[in-house]
């Protein structure tokens, strides 16, 4: 047991009666002898905590009562763990059974590396449908426009990262949580320089449901609005590196054309000025070229990742 590195896997609930027992089979089905899992559920009133109590021969530590959200719960399970490496499994989606062999021996023969990251396919819960599957290291790798512009995917991290450059941010302007917290954390690690290494095999499967955080269409506004927030932010920090400069501008003006167009979509004439304005502030007369270049970018990179059979 000693000569594999201890994993621990951060599991945020809230009213998941109907998918988190499965998330816990997933778990088990790993027979990996040095795990940890921490459970930090906010207070669930479905039976999420019964079951969660069933599954207590696989959770270490579990915590219940009121939260701030799935982002906070993510940071205070990172600050009670002890593993050397810190993956999420969220309470509707479940694991692959050679999840953590393999994200363990990948981190056995790379240990300079500080993120492990792997393929995921989106399946529909309703009817077990894949909808999206993203494996190849051409879309995983960590760099500024995978990051901007594809799937945020999954990943372990060394705790160590945590505690030399911060926790995820919790809070936004826009939305009840940070919903792109995940994408926020991993522009910073990639300004900062730290790579990741890619095992190109689908590992997650997450599920896609009307109440899902980022894969439904209920927050799709907010992420956006986060996004560029996001954007605006590290701009401030980077004003001296002309490089990354350029790309958060063009993250910016991205997610500002895809408002535009959603907003276009669904004849809201206000907002449209609203955002065809700033837009136009920003990027002068490039932003007609955003306007048609960013939706298409989105387009194609989603047509090559769905599962259209």
């Amino acid at each position: 047991m000693n000569d594999i590195p201890k994993i621990t896997v951060i599991i945020p609930s809230y009213n998941s009666a109907k998918t988190i027992e499965r998330t816990f089979d997933s778990l088990r089905r790993q027979n990996y002898d040095n795990l940890e899992c921490i459970v930090l559920d906010g207070d669930s009133t479905d039976g999420t905590i019964d079951i969660i109590r069933k599954n207590e021969d696989i959770v270490d530590i579990f915590i219940t009562g009121e939260s701030d959200g799935a982002t906070s719960a993510q940071n205070k399970g990172i600050k009670l763990s002890s593993g050397v490496l810190i993956g999420y499994l969220h309470s509707d989606d479940y694991y692959e059974d050679d999840m953590l062999k393999n994200i363990s021996n990948a981190f056995l023969r790379n240990s300079t590396y500080d993120i492990f990251s792997y393929g995921i396919e989106i399946e529909r819960l309703k009817d077990g449908k894949i909808i999206m599957s993203s494996f190849k290291k051409k879309n995983i790798k960590l760099n500024l426009n995978n990051i901007f512009y594809k799937h945020a995917m999954g990943h372990f991290y060394k705790k160590s990262l945590f505690e030399d450059y911060g926790y995820l941010k919790t809070s936004s302007r826009f939305g009840d949580d940070l919903y792109a917290n995940d994408r926020e954390h991993l522009i910073r690690l990639c300004l900062l320089n730290k790579k990741n290494y890619v095992v190109e095999k689908v590992l997650y499967r997450m599920c896609a449901h009307k109440n899902s955080n980022t894969l439904s269409r209920k927050n799709i506004v907010d992420i956006r609005f986060q996004h560029i927030e996001i954007a605006e932010n590290f701009l401030d920090l980077y004003k001296e590196s002309s490089y990354k400069c350029s790309k958060l501008s063009d993250f910016k003006a991205h997610n500002l054309s895809l408002l535009f167009a959603y907003y276009m979509l669904t004849l809201s004439s206000k907002n449209i000025i609203k955002i065809f304005m700033a837009g136009y502030k920003f990027r002068g007369v490039y932003w007609i070229i955003d306007i048609f270049l960013s939706p298409t970018r989105e387009l194609l990179y989603r047509a090559s990742v769905k599962k259209w059979l």
